[in-house]
C-alpha cells in the first residue's frame, strides 16, 4: 500500500512540486519572521527574497508548467522521470537554503541546484516547443519567463560571492528586479491569460498580437527607469495598469460568477491592473514625498494576483487531477477570501510602517500568510497526496 501511494504521489508532476512549494511557503515565512526579529542570525532579506522567488513560487511554477506546457503545445506529457529530476534538484536547493542558515556557504549550493533545475526545464520545454504545431506564442513567452528566472538566480549567486571592490549590491538589486517582475509576475501572467478565459468558457477571446511583447518591454523598462531615476517608475506602472486593464476588459469575463473556482480566478486577474495602479500611487508618494511603503507595489501583485491565482489554480488542479468534483464548500470559499485578508494585512503593514508602527503589524502579516497555507493543506493536502 505504501509503495502504491508513493507511486501515485509521483505519478503527476504537480503533486510533488505543489507539496514542496506549500511546505516551503510555511517554513520560509516562519524563518523570515524569526530572522527579522533577530532570533536567528542570517540575512533576512535575502532569505525572504530568494526563498519566496525560487523555493516557494518556483516550485509552484514547475508544478503548473510541467502540467500545462505540453497541453498548450498539443504534445504528450513530459516523462515522469524527467520531472522527478527537476523536483529532486528543487528539493536539494530548498534543503541547501535551509542549511545556509547555519553554514552560509551552502547558499552557493542552493543557487547551483536551482540553476540546474532551470537548465533541465528549459531543455525539456525547448524540445517540446520545437515539435509543437503553430500557434505557440504562449509557450514562447513561458520559455522567456523561465529564462529570466534563470538569469535572476545567476545574479543572486554573483551578489553572494565576496569580492573586494566589486559592487555586489548592483547584482542583488537586479536579481530582485529581474526575479520579481520578469519571472515571478510575468510567468503566471502568461499562463493566467491563457487558462482563465478558457475555464470561463470565453472561447471567442483572442489576445492582442503584441500583448505579451508590450508587457515584457514595459516590465523591463521599469527596471531601467528604476536604475536611473526611480521617480519615473510610477509612470511605467500606470501604463502597465492601463494595458492590462484594457486586455481584461476585452476578455469579457463572466464576472460576477456563482462558481467560487471561477470568481477567485477572475479576482486574481483583476488584481493585475489594480495592483499596478495602486502600486504606482505608492511609488509616486515614496519617490516624490518620501512616504515609505515597504515595497507595497510588489506585495500587492505577489499577494493580490500571484497568491490568489496560485490558491485558486492549485485547488482546481488538485481536485481535478485527484478525481474529485470541481466544487468547493464553504471552507474552500473562506480560504479564497483569506487570500484577500492576507493581502489586507500586508497593506495595513505598509500604512502602519509609514507612521512608524512596524510591530506588531509585521508579525500579524507574516502569521496570516502561514495560516493561509496551513489551512490549504488541511483542506486539500490529503487529496493532493493520495487522490480521491
Amino acid at each position: 500500500m505504501g509503495s502504491n501511494r508513493l507511486r501515485y504521489f509521483f505519478s503527476q508532476p504537480h503533486q510533488p512540486f505543489f507539496l514542496l512549494g506549500v511546505i516551503n511557503a510555511i517554513v520560509i515565512m516562519a524563518l523570515f519572521l524569526l530572522a527579522y526579529r533577530g532570533i536567528i542570525a542570517t540575512d533576512a532579506l535575502r532569505l525572504h527574497g530568494y526563498g519566496m522567488i525560487f523555493v516557494v513560487f518556483g516550485n509552484f511554477f514547475y508544478g503548473f508548467t510541467y502540467t500545462t506546457f505540453p497541453r498548450f503545445s498539443a504534445r504528450p506529457p513530459v516523462e515522469i522521470r524527467r520531472t522527478l529530476r527537476v523536483w529532486l534538484l528543487s528539493f536539494l536547493a530548498s534543503v541547501s537554503l535551509y542549511v545556509s542558515l547555519l553554514l552560509p556557504e551552502a547558499f552557493y549550493v542552493a543557487t547551483i541546484f536551482t540553476a540546474l533545475s532551470f537548465a533541465l526545464t528549459l531543455r525539456n520545454f525547448s524540445s517540446i516547443y520545437t515539435e509543437a504545431p503553430e500557434p505557440k506564442g504562449d509557450q514562447y513567452w513561458i520559455i522567456v519567463a523561465l529564462g529570466m528566472g534563470a538569469v535572476a538566480n545567476l545574479l543572486y549567486l554573483l551578489a553572494a560571492i565576496p569580492c573586494q571592490g566589486c559592487r555586489t549590491g548592483v547584482f542583488a538589486s537586479w536579481a530582485v528586479g529581474v526575479g520579481v517582475w520578469l519571472y515571478l509576475i510575468f510567468l503566471p501572467m502568461v499562463i493566467a491569460f491563457r487558462m482563465v478565459p478558457f475555464f470561463s468558457g470565453v472561447m471567442d477571446y483572442a489576445k492582442s498580437r503584441a500583448f505579451y511583447g508590450i508587457i515584457f518591454v514595459l516590465l523591463f523598462s521599469r527596471l531601467i527607469v528604476g536604475a536611473f531615476d526611480p521617480r519615473g517608475v510610477f509612470l511605467v506602472d500606470l501604463l502597465l495598469a492601463f494595458w492590462l486593464g484594457r486586455e481584461i476588459w476585452r476578455a469579457s469575463l463572466p464576472f460576477p460568477n456563482p462558481d467560487p473556482l471561477l470568481w477567485s480566478l477572475h479576482l486574481a486577474l483583476f488584481w493585475l491592473p489594480l495592483g499596478f495602479f495602486v502600486g504606482a500611487l505608492s511609488e509616486f508618494f515614496e519617490a516624490w514625498f518620501g512616504v515609505a511603503s515597504l515595497r507595497l507595489e510588489i506585495h500587492l501583485l505577489a499577494l493580490g494576483f500571484l497568491t490568489t491565482i496560485l490558491v485558486a489554480f492549485g485547488t482546481r488542479v488538485t481536485l481535478g487531477h485527484g478525481g474529485k468534483p470541481l466544487r468547493v464548500g464553504p471552507w474552500g470559499v473562506a480560504l479564497f477570501w483569506l487570500t484577500q485578508i492576507v493581502l489586507l494585512g500586508r497593506f495595513v503593514l505598509s500604512l502602519a510602517a509609514a507612521q512608524g508602527h512596524f510591530f506588531p503589524w509585521f508579525d500579524i502579516s507574516a502569521m496570516l500568510w502561514i495560516v493561509l497555507w496551513v489551512a490549504w493543506v488541511a483542506l486539500y493536502g490529503r487529496v493532493l497526496i493520495f487522490g480521491r
